[in-house]
């Protein structure tokens, strides 16, 4: 009996240790800190003093981060050794297309925001390989005149053709494109970036609205061949070693998910590598994340469970469907991951009384933030604010 009643007490004594352990060794609950967010497109500067003025602005404006666009269809706005120095920068002149502007946009960005204490975001559009019914000159050395085996094959067989105002899309199958994009983010690392911002990171299921562009006489059957990819042979042998030839139309999406995956994967592991705890990774995606994953092959919802990405900047920039939207995306996310990883992106073109209720709306929704696109709509060619500009401003400080 006095043996029983001594091994109860140190029952007793260890259950209650154990209990006031884990009372001070549970996680506590985190609080994440706000994410206030700005796009600034390549369209918005083209001199060292638009640069200053754009960050000087959005960081006296409040916001913690800026997604500063340095590639837009296989061209760059930093200093790089794999692709060509935007035209854009040299007067918009296409044949000076590879001409050394004489000043580093990006670098430009990163030291005007440092007083401001504002992160500075690498924001590259990742498939678009060139956009535009003129091609580059050939002495620029671009990726549509040295690489067209890069780009997507249509179902009929042909090349996907760039539009005056839509890209032709690199193939994310290839490891030769995968590899080609590494080395793009790797040149990023060697910034002091606080993060690279991935854009048009999806396949063109959109491309169905501007194809007659080229094909002007195609009847809508084959506009919608026209506007589904990639039929080239390395992808459709990927795909069969895979599946076998009997292959079904949901292992084409799944397949083509994977192929989406493997490129923010790629440059997750990059960034680890090089910048490792030091480069948040993000991306824009879609705002209905469903027709995001069945339509564009975008995963994002299995990019932030997975922790492929730290932020999913979700492009919600409808009005009637933002709510049901949002729903969807935390649905996608999970609610852990949608108040650590979701940033809400909001569209300025809607009208300012629709854009302060979206504001409140994913102030309560628990996101981690919001992100605005884009600055032109807040401040003008001058750099000062927009009639939009001066009601918003006030409410999307903190």
């Amino acid at each position: 009996m006095r043996r029983f009643k001594v091994l109860m007490a140190i029952l007793i004594a260890v259950t209650a240790l154990v209990a006031v352990l884990f009372v001070f060794t549970r996680r506590p609950t985190v609080e994440y800190s706000p994410v206030r967010a700005l796009w600034v497109t390549r369209f918005d500067y083209d001199s060292p003093a638009d640069v200053d003025a754009i960050i000087n602005n959005v960081g006296a404006a409040g916001f913690t981060d800026v997604f500063f666009q340095i590639r837009g269809n296989g061209t760059a706005f930093y200093k790089s050794e794999l692709e060509p120095w935007a035209s854009e920068l040299s007067g918009h002149d296409l044949s000076r297309l590879g001409t050394d502007p004489g000043w580093d946009p990006l670098q430009r960005a990163i030291d005007a925001a440092q007083p401001h204490g504002l992160r500075v975001h690498a924001y590259m559009n990742v498939l678009p390989g060139w956009k535009g019914l003129a091609d580059p000159p050939a002495a620029a050395r671009q990726v549509w005149t040295e690489h067209r085996d890069w780009f997507m094959v249509d179902s009929l067989g042909d090349r996907m053709l760039p539009t005056s105002g839509w890209y032709s899309f690199l193939n994310p199958v290839l490891p030769e494109v995968r590899r080609h994009l590494r080395g793009v983010v790797s040149e990023l690392c060697r910034y002091d970036i606080a993060g690279v911002h991935l854009d048009y990171i999806r396949y063109p299921h959109d491309y169905h609205i501007v194809a007659r562009q080229r094909y002007p006489d195609a009847t809508d059957e084959e506009i919608t061949r026209r506007s589904d990819f990639s039929y080239d042979e390395a992808s459709q042998a990927a795909l069969f070693q895979k599946y076998g030839w009997d292959v079904t139309k949901d292992q084409i999406a799944d397949f083509r998910r994977e192929s989406i995956t493997k490129v923010v994967r790629d440059i997750s592991y990059v960034l680890q590598i090089e910048k490792p705890n030091a480069c948040l990774l993000t991306a824009s995606v879609m705002g209905n994340p469903i027709d995001g994953k069945h339509r564009a092959y975008q995963d994002s919802g299995a990019w932030a469970r997975q922790g492929l990405v730290d932020w999913v900047v979700q492009m919600n920039y409808a009005t009637k469907s933002f709510t049901r939207h949002l729903e969807s995306m935390k649905k996608a996310a999970g609610t852990k991951k949608f108040a650590s990883s979701v940033v809400v992106g909001l569209y300025l073109e809607n009208d300012a009384a629709d854009v302060l209720e979206q504001l409140e709306i994913v102030k309560e929704s628990g996101a981690r933030g919001f992100a605005i696109f884009s600055y032109t709509f807040l401040f003008g060619a001058n750099h000062e604010p927009t009639e939009k500009g001066r009601k918003l401003l006030p409410k999307l400080r903190p």
